[in-house]
């Protein structure tokens, strides 16, 4: 946890540098510089629509030649699938932008494919609690035999798992979001379990497996004070900044919010990844998946977070409990975006 109190106005690190340097020969040149993230690690996308790995890396490359120009350096898809298991591991092998991770199905627990994902390049497993919201089906799946049998078996090798576990009852027009998503299908199925029983589950399984780092994929839908409460009482847990933590274009966060997450992103900065919940499919690398990418920049930009908080969060965090090996500096010519 930073120890140092809240800078209202935090400056790069080689701000204060030149004052010294070279005799503070440069001092007060570039005196306006915020901290800026080294490169931006995006653990929460989607890789929807092919499996040829060739039209993957063509969506990838598209996608990029726009996004590093606001420092993305890699993006990890949770779509691994035993249909395109064998394209995203060459495309893992081959392009240090992308990782994966292998997509657990709640109907069929199968160890066998997850340890081949995790052989073939996958850095942990993502299970969604999607399906049995809109099915009605077993919330309490998860604690079955043949799956605590795989989170043993993630747990032996500290692999990660991000889970979706709940959602909100409300719409949420300023992102996008739907009223009652996946509820209202859910209910005229006969659903009986609520948002507080699914949650019930995903704890229960942090508090079985500590060995596993648990990432709630959205903040678990819930605010800051409870997940912090939730933190503090389990350390293997984290959360993504997908889907609640943006800022749309225009927009500035009011202060009231600024300073409360400011200090929760302070608190927790060791649990938090970033994440955006992207989505690239064919013919859908455009404009508006850009500007997807850049509202959680934005958010995060406007936290003004110290210097080793803001690269906790955009990469580090994620490459410390993925495994993942550190990117060098994107850079493009004498200036970077």
């Amino acid at each position: 946890m930073p120890s140092q109190p809240a800078d209202p106005c935090p400056h790069a690190p080689d701000v204060a540098e030149r004052q010294t340097v070279d005799n503070g020969f440069s001092a007060g040149w570039g005196c306006q510089y915020l901290p800026s993230e080294r490169y931006i690690v995006d653990v929460h996308t989607h890789c929807f629509g092919a499996t040829d790995r060739y039209e993957i890396f063509r969506m990838l490359d598209g996608f990029f030649s726009r996004a590093a120009a606001f420092r993305l350096g890699r993006m990890v898809a949770l779509d691994g699938s035993p249909e395109n298991l064998e394209s995203f591991a060459a495309l893992a092998r081959f392009d240090p932008r992308f990782r994966f991770w292998v997509r657990g199905d709640d109907e069929k627990p199968d160890l066998d494919f997850i340890k081949k994902a995790v052989e073939a390049g996958a850095v942990g497993m993502k299970i969604l609690n999607i399906r049995i919201m809109r099915m009605a089906g077993d919330h309490k799946v998860w604690l079955s035999k043949p799956w605590q049998e795989i989170f043993a078996w993630l747990e032996g090798r500290k692999l990660p798992v991000l889970w979706h576990v709940t959602q909100r009852h409300t719409a949420a027009p300023y992102m996008g979001g739907n009223l009652l998503s996946y509820w209202s299908e859910g209910w005229k199925n006969g659903a009986k379990f609520t948002n507080e029983d699914l949650l019930a589950v995903f704890l229960e399984n942090v508090k079985r497996f500590r060995g596993i780092p648990f990432i709630g994929a959205h903040q678990l839908h819930i605010g800051w004070d409870r997940l912090g409460q939730l933190f503090a009482d389990n350390l293997n847990l984290h959360t993504d900044t997908s889907c609640g933590c943006i800022v749309r274009p225009t927009d500035q966060m009011c202060e009231e919010d600024r300073a409360k997450l400011n200090s929760f992103f302070r608190k927790w900065h060791d649990r938090m990844l970033f994440g955006t919940d992207v989505c690239l499919e064919p013919g859908c690398i455009d404009e508006y998946l850009l500007q997807h990418l850049i509202n959680h920049i934005r958010f995060i930009h406007q936290l003004r977070l110290p210097d080793d908080v803001l690269q906790a969060v955009m990469n580090a965090n994620a490459e410390r409990l993925l495994r993942l090996d550190p990117l060098s500096a994107l850079r493009r010519g004498a200036l970077r975006p």
